[in-house]
């Protein structure tokens, strides 16, 4: 604190409180997390008052008033995301000041707002909420915006693919070469940060590109346009401003609201898929060899180097080839989301991820049928029928070839047995 805020006098700080009592008062059109940080202030500076002042009633008197407007508005049990209210716990002048006195023990209240038992946040968590209070921002819709834009896995060091004449770009926001260099530093320098560190800098940007409060839209519209008050309708070739939003409402909020409640796994995205390969029997962790039954099914073409069975070129196979007859069924390996597609050489195929498998891609190509038509998505719970096996596409025969591609590096990644019978037996290996 400031030699300035310690010598505040009585009178001030009745001023204080009464400008608080007002800004309560309109609780439900304000920022929570910034109404949070302005009683945790007003506690500080009374606590480093001068001995003088009335520091328990003061205390006390700030306390019943934002306890009041909680409880009224009944902000305390409406939402899983509150803060914690670190300010309801005794501070340590009180705390030694219980210790000389009697133990009463307090009447118990329905509605008395309950601290204890809430799962401790991250630093980062904590970061994104007073970033999200300094420029007046919705925490969750900030975290939903990271998330969308890290592939769900929060990764300060993430990039994306490279884009023709501008680089790649990198991080929680995905910071293009040149706008690092607008912040005064540099990609490489910004994959290299801690989330916490890195946090600064996103809040700097959306600061200096016009962010002054608003909605996701707002919030996106100033990371995807460099301005607030983009239209819905601009395109960037891959989806408009609208549907984006659309899209990290639907798949990214609730992995905001975890993150910011503490009920986000602390692993990492790889450290969790690697984490259900661990529980297969030793099997299924392996690598398919041609010949290998699997499901019932053999494997016609493992992964690997391989001559192309139609075109005759020797190129690389990224998946995994089963035979199977025309019809079979493929099953949602988890509660998650199913696109269906065609292309040339893949046919029919469905793309499957959930947020049980963050950051994979799972590819099942040469469909007969999807759940969905070409260009759809839906929402599918596990063991849900995705799709059935074919031969469309470039193929030979009926057959399911499956391929899982990470949507963080974008690198196709090892198929190993177990994904296979699961999404063809519903059944975890």
């Amino acid at each position: 604190m400031t030699q300035a805020t310690q010598t505040l006098s009585t009178n001030q700080l009745q001023r204080e409180i009464r400008k608080l009592e007002q800004e309560l008062a309109t609780l439900k059109r304000t920022n929570l997390w910034k109404i949070d940080r302005r009683v945790s202030q007003l506690l500080a500076i009374i606590d480093d008052s001068p001995k003088s002042l009335e520091k328990s009633r003061l205390r006390n008197q700030v306390l019943a008033i934002a306890a009041t407007a909680l409880i009224s508005f009944n902000l305390a049990n409406s939402q899983d995301y509150t803060p914690n209210f670190d300010w309801f716990k005794p501070s340590v002048e009180q705390v030694q000041e219980t210790a000389t006195q009697p133990e009463v023990k307090p009447e118990v209240k329905p509605e008395t707002l309950e601290t204890e038992g809430k799962p401790t946040l991250s630093p980062f968590a904590q970061k994104i909420k007073q970033v999200a209070a300094n420029i007046n921002a919705d925490p969750i819709d900030l975290a939903t915006l990271i998330s969308f834009e890290t592939a769900g896995t929060f990764s300060p060091s993430i990039r994306g693919p490279v884009v023709k004449g501008r680089g790649r770009a990198v991080g929680l926001i995905q910071f293009m070469p040149g706008t690092a260099a607008e912040l005064g530093t540099t990609s490489e320098a910004l994959a290299q940060m801690s989330q916490v560190e890195q946090m600064d800098y996103v809040e700097r940007y959306l600061v200096k590109r016009g962010f002054r409060g608003g909605t996701l839209k707002q919030l996106y519209s100033t990371v995807f346009a460099g301005h607030p008050n983009a239209r819905g309708s601009i395109s960037d070739g891959y989806h408009t401003l609208d549907s984006a939003v659309e899209r990290m409402t639907r798949e990214h909020r609730e992995r905001a609201i975890a993150l910011l409640s503490g009920k986000l796994s602390e692993k990492t995205p790889d450290q969790i898929n690697k984490s259900h390969i661990y529980k297969w029997d030793v099997k299924f962790q392996k690598n398919p060899q041609l010949g290998d039954i699997i499901a019932g099914y053999k494997v016609t073409s493992p992964r690997g180097w391989r001559i192309h069975p139609i075109s005759g070129k020797r190129q690389y196979h990224q998946g995994v080839d089963l035979a199977t007859p025309a019809g079979t069924p493929l099953y949602a390996i988890a509660d998650g989301w199913v696109e269906c597609a065609r292309g040339d050489a893949a046919g029919l195929y469905a793309t499957f991820t959930s947020e049980e498998f963050p950051t994979l891609q799972f590819k099942l190509l040469h469909l007969s049928r999807c759940l969905v038509e070409p260009g759809q998505k839906t929402k599918v719970s596990r063991k849900k029928v995705i799709g059935w096996t074919g031969n469309s596409g470039g193929s030979t025969g009926p057959h399911l070839d499956l391929r899982i591609k990470s949507s963080s590096s974008g690198n196709w990644l090892r198929v190993r047995a177990g994904w296979l019978q699961w999404f063809l037996t519903g059944e975890q290996p």
